[in-house]
């Protein structure tokens, strides 16, 4: 049970400073050989001592482990379970007192851990995100497409201007995250918005922890992301059938590709109706995958 004085927003006083803490990065890995390697250098740079990573593969079938196990960290293996349930269990192995929640996708600078944990470390706050997120990948045609076709601000994932709090939590105090119970297991990519709902406790947003997202290179890592956005959908029971009528006929493909058209004219990018329509395509196969299954991991 989380007592009620702990936090009850973003930016209230946490449960006291931590001398002397030390941090676990925690970093899920699922068919991501790609790109993981480069993520994990990048955290093995961090400039945050002492700093302990947590390499957790969730049941790849390509060489991600061995990629990881090259680079001299210890890999746990387990079964494809998902998001949720392998950053519990990076939770339950970490060691040190604050968790921060890696991407394999994600490049970090070395800055970035220092930054993000430093209000935990004060006792300013319980939990941390960032708000410098940048494309890596902003020469490739398909990841500009993307911010492109979500509506972001050329290369930045996030809008400029950051909210109060966010539901996200990039950084947690390790006593309060187990103490909550973890992320929800069954969530898709709601997973790690769960904790916060639970608990009513908003992370704070910290700048200038500077992290790069590695956006799409093909068609199909397309058509593989939008399957998972669109199995979002189907997660919470209530109004499930409605919600998911009603995200399909949005992306009917008449619609869709004169978004495209009209996007790809006012950005000059040409390839966003090709983006736009395989979208729609991997995003209502999704939808439809996840009512037919009620499987909502990636």
């Amino acid at each position: 049970m989380i007592e009620p004085t702990a936090v009850t927003a973003a930016g209230r006083p946490g449960r006291g400073p931590i001398p002397n803490a030390s941090v676990s990065v925690i970093v899920p890995v699922y068919n991501e050989a790609h790109c993981v390697r480069e993520s994990l250098l990048s955290l093995l740079g961090q400039d945050f001592r002492p700093l302990e990573i947590v390499v957790v593969d969730d049941g790849s079938r390509d060489e991600s482990a061995r990629i990881c196990e090259a680079t001299g960290l210890t890999v746990l293996r387990q079964p494809h379970r998902g998001l949720g349930p392998t950053r519990n269990v990076g939770a339950r192995k970490a060691a040190w007192d604050i968790l921060v929640f890696a991407d394999a996708d994600m490049v970090y600078e070395a800055g970035y851990v220092s930054t993000l944990v430093a209000p935990i470390i004060l006792g300013e706050a319980v939990a941390t995100c960032h708000w410098d997120e940048l494309v890596l990948n902003w020469d490739h045609r398909w990841a500009r497409c993307e911010s492109y076709y979500f509506r972001r601000p050329g290369r930045r994932r996030q809008p400029v201007t950051p909210p109060e709090g966010e539901l996200m939590y990039r950084a947690v105090r390790k006593d309060f995250f187990l103490e909550a119970g973890g992320f929800a297991e069954n969530e898709g990519r709601g997973d790690d918005l769960s904790v916060a709902r639970r608990t009513g406790v908003l992370a704070r947003i910290v700048r200038g922890a500077v992290c790069y997202h590695r956006g799409p290179e093909s068609l199909r890592e397309v058509l593989r992301e939008a399957a998972w956005h669109g199995r979002n959908v189907c997660v919470a029971p209530q109004g499930r059938l409605r919600r998911s009528l009603a995200a399909l006929a949005d992306r009917n493909v008449p619609g869709v590709l004169e978004r495209g058209v009209v996007s790809a004219v006012r950005h000059g990018e040409l390839g966003l109706p090709v983006f736009a329509v395989t979208y729609a395509l991997g995003f209502s196969w999704g939808v439809l995958h996840a009512l037919a299954s009620g499987r909502y991991v990636k």
